[in-house]
């Protein structure tokens, strides 16, 4: 199948693109797609293959540049992470009715996606870059986050940062009544990215 101006694989690249070429978004360029979780890892890697300058359209002007960021590779680097491997043992002997693991998912909540966004901006992305609507940094991997911490706090410690680069952000869940849901949870308005319409699937992947 050929990707058509129907897919919204093709149109999260095409958007991308678009505010890379100075567009504004409602605050920051940030944009949002739906990808069906078990096609998420196949779409990193075909975003990858893109922000390489190979055999993925639409091609990049040459003042557009592409960074790919593995969210998975990114989560063992964090210190919230590292502390509760080594404490999620412990904290089963407190005194209250929370379980370890409800203890580690509400600690990480509270201080994953500032952790995360830190090391992006000290150790990821260039600082020049940051300051530059012309760079794309891609955040691929999300689901390897969950539960912990979701797009909607990513993009808001991405904007509290005042980042300027265009980010995007394939969304491992679906579409109801015009939300996304993360993995079946509860659906949201992701304010304040622009959200490609419908799913990517696995039939627009097909080259």
């Amino acid at each position: 199948m050929s990707q058509g101006s129907s897919s919204p694989y093709r149109e999260f690249k095409e958007k991308l693109r678009t505010f890379a070429n100075g567009q504004h978004g409602i605050r920051n360029p940030f944009v949002i797609a739906a990808v069906d979780p078990t096609v998420e890892h196949q779409t990193a890697d075909r975003l990858e293959t893109w922000a390489d300058g190979l055999i993925e359209s639409p091609e990049t002007p040459d003042d557009m540049t592409v960074q790919p960021i593995w969210l998975d590779e990114l989560l063992p680097m964090t210190d919230v992470y590292k502390l509760l491997v080594d404490l999620g043992t412990p904290l089963t002997g407190l005194d209250d009715d929370v379980s370890a693991g409800e203890r580690i998912e509400e600690t990480m909540q509270d201080q994953l996606a500032e952790e995360l966004v830190q090391l992006l901006i000290e150790d990821e992305v260039c600082k020049k870059r940051l300051e530059t609507q012309s760079h794309v940094v891609l955040l691929l991997n999300l689901g390897s986050l969950y539960p912990f911490t979701r797009a909607s706090e990513l993009l808001d410690e991405l904007d509290r940062r005042n980042v300027k680069s265009t980010i995007g952000i394939p969304f491992p869940g679906d579409v109801v009544g015009g939300k996304l849901s993360f993995f079946g949870g509860k659906s949201r308005h992701y304010y304040p990215a622009h959200q490609i319409d419908g799913q990517i699937r696995e039939v627009h992947l097909q080259r």
